[in-house]
């Protein structure tokens, strides 16, 4: 006789509950994200891919990216102008030479000598040191912006950054030397009453500001923007091309003599040619910034409007091209 299993001693499981084996397996795609979630998974997941690729063609500026990069600005300005300025004897004192050894030029030469009007300024050394506050911002921020890029090509090899803060931050130094030129121009006039009690029969007339003075830091914005929309195309150019370097000094030293330096524009009698001289990049900025200095300088509308078209149209186009060659900038430098 077979004796039959006892089954009396089994829990009895009620038939709602009853567990499905099937069911409570663990499936193939639970197992894969459990090994997934775990820590200890042989294959942890992958970190995102973020693939750089460079812009191609004409590409419009990237304002978020260069006011994340803000900071930069300052950072090379600084660092140009303690490389500029190191180891020197007069130190600032050059950013001073320079414009009084032209206005003394202007003095003898072209006042004395050549009889070139100054729109009845007086004194008149103050029409030929105030023409060089803009001229000197434009010529030294179109010089150094134009050989930023090869200047920094270490830099621009290994690390990233937007090239548009090399040139615009080597501009940006010659501010420091207008602001030395200025404080000069400063003094000088709030020394006239004191020259003219000392020497009264000096026929010094003392300097009194007219209501337009106001305006002076759109004349200083102005000859800034003059001069970085010539230096950016420039400064793509002598990333190739090396003879840009040289070419540049030796154009604006005739510059200087075109330029209304030292002679006003009102000096061209015919209004259309004076409004055509304002195509010259620097003309308006100095014309504008002696107006704003000086009630007897006339306002030249028409040179005006026609510099400040063709300055915000050469640094678009300077903005465009610069954008263009920024890709290949790493690769030629």
């Amino acid at each position: 006789m077979t004796a039959n299993p006892d089954t009396s001693i089994l829990p009895a499981v009620p038939a709602g509950d009853a567990v499905d084996r099937e069911a409570a397996a663990p499936t193939s795609d639970d197992a894969a994200s459990t090994s997934t979630l775990d820590p200890r998974s042989s294959n942890p997941p992958a970190p995102p891919t973020t693939v750089i690729r460079p812009p191609k063609g004409w590409q419009p500026i990237d304002l978020p990216e260069l006011w994340r990069y803000r900071e930069l600005f300052l950072i090379f300005a600084l660092r140009d102008i303690k490389v500029r300025y190191k180891q020197t004897v007069l130190g600032v004192g050059w950013a001073l030479i320079q414009p009084i050894a032209f206005t003394i030029v202007g003095m003898t030469i072209f006042r004395g000598v050549a009889g070139a009007g100054n729109d009845n300024v007086a004194p008149a050394f103050l029409f030929y040191f105030a023409s060089q506050i803009p001229w000197m911002l434009f010529n030294t921020g179109l010089q150094t912006s134009a050989i930023s890029l090869v200047g920094a090509q270490n830099m621009i090899k290994k690390v990233y950054f937007p090239r548009l803060v090399l040139p615009t931050s080597a501009v940006m130094v010659s501010l420091v030397d207008m602001l030395i030129q200025s404080a000069i121009l400063l003094a000088v006039v709030l020394a006239l009453p004191l020259i003219a009690v000392l020497f009264p029969g000096s026929g010094i007339e003392v300097y009194t500001p007219p209501w337009q003075i106001v305006f002076a830091p759109v004349a200083v914005l102005w000859a800034f923007l003059s001069a970085l929309s010539i230096g950016l195309p420039l400064s793509a150019l002598n990333v190739e091309f090396r003879d840009v370097r040289y070419v540049i000094p030796f154009v604006t030293q005739f510059m200087i003599f075109a330029a209304p330096v030292f002679w006003p524009a009102s000096g061209i009698e015919s209004g259309t040619w004076r409004a055509v001289y304002g195509l010259l990049p620097v003309a308006g900025p100095i014309e504008f910034f002696r107006w704003c200095l000086f009630d007897s300088v006339p306002a030249h509308l028409g040179l005006w409007a026609v510099g400040a078209a063709s300055t915000a149209v050469w640094l678009l186009l300077g903005l465009a091209y610069f954008r263009k060659m920024e890709d290949s900038f790493a690769d030629v430098v």
